[in-house]
């Protein structure tokens, strides 16, 4: 008959239905994933799509965190060992300034302080993990080299920074510029001064030269220079400048002459160089300049004469005032600080980071939270289904089997 050629066919269809379900949760409860066909469900699908891709820039936002946290974890390694090299350097400038020591053990110092001035140079440009100096900011390297007038910084002043999501960005690393200092400030251009002061002629002179009634001044020549020193006379003292150019012999004198009332000195010209006479002690100090390429070699010097102009003692150098050594010792002091002040900054960022790191390790979490919600199947639920899938087929089953094994005749009855 027409009719139950038409039922069975329903019937086998509707069959194949329930097996293709059935079939599909068993393999969801094998997967333990939902179906991933976007005709499936397309509103999870399509949020399943951007829940992936905001957790895969959140991946890529690890990545670069962990990679600025290796170069920040690199960054305080170098500035400890640069810190240990300072408290040394301040250690050699404390034993520097001991009137005791022999020109022996001077040199000693100045091969430390030379050694010492190598090794900081090599962590100055200590590289990162990726071949980038830590210290170049956003040059390329090296971040020091040497040069005639010195070790010179060859970096920028900008701070390397890495952009961690859309209003993130954190910077990785400092300056070489900052954290060693730069130009006459740097710690280099001070283990430089160390070193220059430990030698000759610099480490005979002395940081105040003397004379009784008398002295004779001899300065070094520099065409278009100047320098400032403190004269003290039995009166007080006072700040002069005075010209290094060959022919300002005068000039100089009329300086001297021109703070007579606050010294009680004056000066005077004398075939061998300028005589200074007073009823007291004079006394030379504090020697600086000149402005643009500062001393390191004494320019002043002082001899003792008696009445009749003749030399009680030979001549004494000026130190200038930046290799003195309460300069040196202070200003090696000020960079054990400055140093601790960079290991703070360097811990200050690597925090940071940290923080940001742990925010979006929270973000992903809760993102995996939401995916798995979306993509993982609900055991509990799948198999109640499962079971309410296989009643009602085994139901469909007999039912079929009662109604297509009567004929016309059961109907005729």
């Amino acid at each position: 008959m027409i009719s139950d050629a038409l039922f069975a066919q329903q019937a086998i269809r509707g069959f194949t239905r329930q097996d293709r379900d059935i079939a599909q949760l068993h393999e969801q409860l094998s997967t333990g994933a939902q179906d991933p066909r976007v005709s499936a469900d397309p509103a999870r699908a399509m949020e399943l799509s951007a829940l992936r891709d905001l957790r895969s820039d959140l991946t890529t936002q690890t990545a670069i965190g962990r990679t600025a946290a290796d170069r920040l974890a690199l960054t305080d390694a170098a500035l400890a060992e640069a810190s240990d090299g300072v408290r040394e350097l301040y250690r050699i400038t404390l034993q520097a300034g001991n009137d005791t020591l022999t020109r022996e053990a001077h040199a000693a110092l100045r091969v430390q302080a030379e050694t010492l001035r190598n090794t900081l140079l090599a962590v100055a440009n200590t590289p990162d993990q990726q071949g980038r100096p830590l210290f170049s900011g956003t040059a390329p390297g090296p971040a020091f080299a040497p040069t005639p007038q010195g070790i010179a910084y060859f970096g920028d002043n900008a701070a390397p920074v890495v952009q961690m999501g859309a209003h993130a960005r954190l910077e990785t690393g400092l300056p070489g510029g900052r954290a060693f200092g730069s130009g006459q400030e740097s710690v280099f251009a001070l283990l430089d001064d160390i070193v220059t002061a430990l030698s000759d002629p610099v480490l005979s002179a002395r940081d105040t030269v003397q004379a009784t009634g008398r002295g004779r001044l001899d300065l070094a020549q520099g065409a278009g220079q100047e320098i400032a020193l403190t004269l003290e006379g039995p009166q007080g003292s006072a700040e002069i400048t005075l010209d290094l150019s060959a022919d300002a012999g005068a000039d100089r004198i009329a300086a001297i002459n021109a703070a007579n009332a606050q010294t009680g000195i004056a000066a005077i010209a004398d075939g061998a160089g300028i005589r200074l006479v007073a009823a007291g002690q004079i006394s030379l100090s504090n020697q600086t300049g000149p402005a643009d390429a500062p001393s390191k070699r004494p320019m002043v010097q002082l001899e003792a004469l008696d009445e009749a102009g003749e030399v009680l003692r030979g001549p004494v150098s000026l130190r200038p005032a930046r290799l003195g050594n309460h300069a040196l010792v202070a200003r090696s002091s000020g960079a054990v600080e400055h140093m601790a002040e960079m290991r703070a900054a360097s811990g200050a960022l690597a925090g940071a980071l940290d923080k940001r790191l742990e925010r979006i390790a929270e973000t992903g979490l809760t993102l995996d939270q939401a995916v798995s919600r979306l993509h993982d199947v609900n055991v509990a639920e799948a198999i109640t289904r499962l079971q309410g899938l296989l009643l009602n087929q085994q139901a469909a089953q007999q039912s079929f089997v009662k109604i297509t094994g009567r004929s016309l005749f059961d109907y005729l009855r």
